[in-house]
Parts: C-alpha cells; structure tokens; sequence
C-alpha cells in the first residue's frame, strides 16, 4: 500500500482494523501519540491488554525478540498486539533486514505488529535517508505506513471552530486560523492554548484580541506583530513584545532574524503589490506559508524605500549584535526607534 497521509489513516481505523502490520512517523508528536494509542486501542483493550500487548522500546530489544513476540497466540481474544517504539531500524546489517523482511512475510495473522517513531525523524525520500526510505518501502510491502504530519491551518481552524461549539463558545474561522499560526500548528500546543482561552471567553466569542492578550506565540508570529506595530506607528507595543520575548530568554540573533525575516516578506509582499500581483501570486511566487494578516495593510500604506531603508537598519544591526556585547535590551530598543523613525519620515 502507498504511504498514507492523518486523513487516510483515520478513515481506516474508523472503518476497522483489516492490516497487520503498521509504521507510524512524521512531524507531530502529539497527533502520533494520539493515533498510536487509537490504533493499539482497536487491536487489544481492557483488562486483556495484559495479556496481549507487547511493548518494546528503542533499542533494549534486538529483532530476534520481537519476532519471537510476534509469534505468541492471543489470550482470549482475537489478536495480539507488539508495539516497538523507537526501534534503529535503519541500523540493521544485512543480515538483520533479511531477517526482519522475513518475519513480516510470515507475520502471523493473529498478531498486529506496530513500529511507531516518536523521537526518531524519519525525512522519507530525502537522500540523505536513504536507509530510512529503504525501511518504509519495505515495510509498505507487506503492510501500512503513515506520515502523519502537523495538519494544514485550514484543517486545525475547522477542528476549533466545531470545538468551540462544544464548549458553549464561537471562533470564527479566520481568527482559528489566526491562533494556529500564531502559537506555531503543534496540535498539542493549538490545543492548550485554545482550551485556555476557552476557559478565558467564559461563554463569550473568542476574538483575536482575545488571543494576542492570552496566548503565548512563537518568535515567528510575534516578529510579524512587531513588523506591524512598526509600520503602523504602534512603537509601545511593539517594545513591550520585544522585552516580552527576551524576558522569556529569546536569543537576541534569532530574535533578530525572525524581525528581518518579517520585514523581507514585506519589501516583498510591497513588489508585488506595486506590480498588481495578488496575495496568492505573492505567496507562491516566494514560498511564503505565514499569512501577513493585518501587516498586510500597512504594507499597502508604506513606501517601498521606506520598507528597504528598514531592511538596511536592521542589516546593520546584524553586524552590531554579533560584534558587541553591549545589553540586548538596549540594543533592540535602539533598533527600534530608529525602525519606527524611518518609517514616521
């Protein structure tokens, strides 16, 4: 079978287990979590789980073991389940994928055999991986393998949208989106914000003011409301996010970084704007995934010079961070003032 996407693997296990054989990886810790617990749920449950599961974990066992395991009947039940967590697959000889092959082969039908990856990354079909996408070919030859990534904004917004309706509150789905980027698509972490903030509204509409007040960003996000801020003469706020993140021991160059990087999309976003390119255009043409959101319409109010002179300031600033060791705070309300005095001319 191909590999398999979160939306594929979920229609499945809804439909039942049929497969017996089973890779789990990607980048979403807790969306792994989540579905490997779902799917080892469906093979074995309740009191009998003692019986029936079989856990190994990193390299404590060799492969002989597991197999072995693989081989041992169900108790009172229809099948038995060996989970392997974290298993070097990828550091097997010859010899041992020859033996691994094998036993998938002749797994038995009575035994559900997960590999599931948690705190291993698995890039699939980079060349630098090569072993690694040799282990889930293989795997895909005799069973399913799953890449179960962080989901889309635009699937994570329609999750809190039905969500908040389940706990007597509203978002809408502009603003559930808003959320996602801002604290960084985890679903772990989407979701502790989000019940926070539920917990926050009370019963009330959820609102992006709501957000920006309650919800802890990532750098990312809260670069592009400094940008914001600047360009829109905002300069208080923008030094209270500023000491917000260095308080919380941002490192001042990738604080930095992530500062330019928003101003970059802008002299971008500005380019195409003046070239009647639409936002879409924009967005393909340069890769950008993040939306520009309300940063967006103070791009459109300031002057390309004036966006490219701040680029030039922050340059500088580059080179001036790496080469003293004067206070960051200093330093970043310094830059500051001059940002917001270039774009005040």
């Amino acid at each position: 079978m191909p590999l398999i996407n979160e939306e594929k693997l979920a229609k499945m296990l809804k439909e039942g287990i049929r497969d017996n054989i089973w890779l789990l990886f990607g980048n979403d810790t807790f969306l792994k979590d989540l579905y490997c617990e779902k799917l080892t749920d469906a093979v074995v449950s309740g009191s009998l789980k003692a019986f029936n599961l079989r856990v190994f974990n990193d390299d404590s066992a060799d492969m002989e073991e597991i197999l072995e395991a693989c081989d041992i009947l169900p108790v009172m039940s229809d099948r038995t389940c060996v989970l392997v967590r974290n298993y070097p697959l990828a550091s097997l000889n010859k010899e041992s994928t020859a033996a691994f092959e094998a036993g998938l082969k002749n797994l038995p039908e009575t035994t559900v055999l997960i590999f599931f990856f948690n705190t291993i990354n698995i890039d699939y079909g980079k060349k630098d991986e090569r072993k690694w996408t040799d282990i889930v070919n293989l795997v895909m030859k005799y069973g399913v393998c799953a890449r179960i990534d962080k989901r889309t904004p635009e699937r994570t917004a329609k999750m809190l949208v039905s969500r908040a309706k389940q706990r007597n509150t509203e978002i809408s789905q502009e603003d559930a989106r808003y959320l996602t980027e801002a604290v960084g698509g985890d679903m772990q972490v989407v979701q502790s914000e989000f019940y926070k903030l539920c917990d926050y509204a009370d019963g009330r509409p959820i609102t992006r003011a709501m957000i920006d007040e309650i919800c802890s960003k990532t750098v990312e996000a809260s670069s592009y409301d400094i940008s914001k801020c600047i360009l829109s003469g905002d300069t208080d706020r923008a030094y209270k996010i500023i000491t917000e993140l260095l308080h919380q021991k941002t490192k001042k160059e990738y604080l930095l970084g992530s500062i330019a990087s928003a101003f970059v999309n802008s002299y971008r976003y500005k380019l195409a704007l003046n070239a009647n390119k639409s936002v879409s255009e924009f967005k393909e043409a340069f890769g950008v995934k993040t939306q520009l959101g309300e940063l967006g319409q103070f791009v459109r109010k300031t002057k390309l010079s004036d966006i490219k002179k701040c680029i030039d300031i922050l340059l500088e600033a580059d080179v001036k961070i790496k080469s003293t060791s004067a206070d960051e705070y200093a330093l970043f309300t310094e830059l500051t003032a001059k940002l917001a005095a270039t774009v005040e001319e």
